[in-house]
């Protein structure tokens, strides 16, 4: 599927070529006349004076003199000046042609220039072929393309599409960076409820082993020790601890409130009945 949308951009200028060509043609003839003819009428000869042809440059093709050559080299430093930018070009293009022109035309006429600028039919020649140049220049539109906005499936696109493409690399990169920072986040949240869990487990344990009954009764502890085969009993009701050993087949009590220690013995206690039964 292809988008319809397409833009316009800017080329390249045409008319800035032929005005860098002709500005340094007429810059260098223009200095090359004032170099070598170099005679300035007076200004009391402006407009209706006589302006005589002072010398031939150029190989002694054109006529001239100071102002001839001055008028000349402005023109085309104008021209330089402008070729810069499309619109300064087109605009300078105008003015120098329209003043190379009007020159041409005036010289025509009265032989000169205003009665300053000296001036032959070949020089009258050089200066409006000058002019319909430039004139010509000043209609020479700038160079222009289409590009698609949208993007074709299996081509390639250029402009537009180009920043589009730069403008969602930039977005998923963004995206992608949002979405590390949020996985770290995570695992960082992780690590704590573990940490958490942990702890709660072992608060649980240390509960469980000092726990007492609800009820607040004390019942007898009883534990088995296996490397001694005896049963020890400790009961809290009697603040003592009963220790029945079956290797010597008795009972022995410690009872902290008399401080002492209280072996029952049952062989001992056999004796003691039949004692008691003959004294009888």
């Amino acid at each position: 599927m292809v988008n319809d949308t397409v833009t316009t951009e800017k080329g390249a200028s045409l008319s800035r070529g032929p005005a860098l060509v002709l500005g340094t043609v007429l810059l260098a003839v223009g200095l090359y006349a004032l170099y070598r003819q170099h005679t300035f009428p007076p200004f009391s000869n402006f407009p209706n004076g006589n302006a005589p042809v002072g010398g031939k440059v150029l190989f002694g093709i054109f006529g001239a003199n100071g102002w001839t050559g001055m008028l000349t080299a402005v023109g085309g430093g104008l021209l330089l000046f402008g070729a810069a930018q499309h619109l300064l070009a087109k605009t300078m293009s105008l003015i120098v042609g329209v003043a190379l022109g009007a020159a041409a035309v005036i010289a025509l006429i009265s032989n000169n220039v205003l009665g300053m600028a000296a001036a032959d039919h070949l020089t009258e020649i050089g200066w409006g072929a000058s002019a319909v140049i430039l004139l010509f220049n000043t209609l020479i539109p700038r160079r222009r393309r289409t590009v698609a906005a949208g993007t074709a499936v299996g081509t390639r696109t250029t402009g537009a599409s180009d920043r589009s493409r730069v403008r969602h690399r930039e977005e998923g990169a963004a995206v992608a960076g949002a979405g590390a920072g949020a996985l770290a986040e995570h695992h960082r949240d992780e690590r704590v409820r573990e940490r958490e869990q942990g702890d709660r487990a072992g608060l649980a344990r240390d509960e469980q082993a000092t726990a007492v009954h609800s009820d607040g009764s004390r019942e007898p502890t009883v534990a088995h020790d296996p490397a001694g085969e005896r049963t020890v009993a400790h009961d809290p009701a009697g603040e003592r601890t009963v220790a029945h050993d079956p290797a010597e087949g008795r009972t022995v009590a410690h009872d902290p409130a008399e401080e002492g220690t209280v072996a029952h013995d049952p062989a001992e206690s056999e004796r003691e009945r039949i004692r008691s039964g003959s004294e009888d």
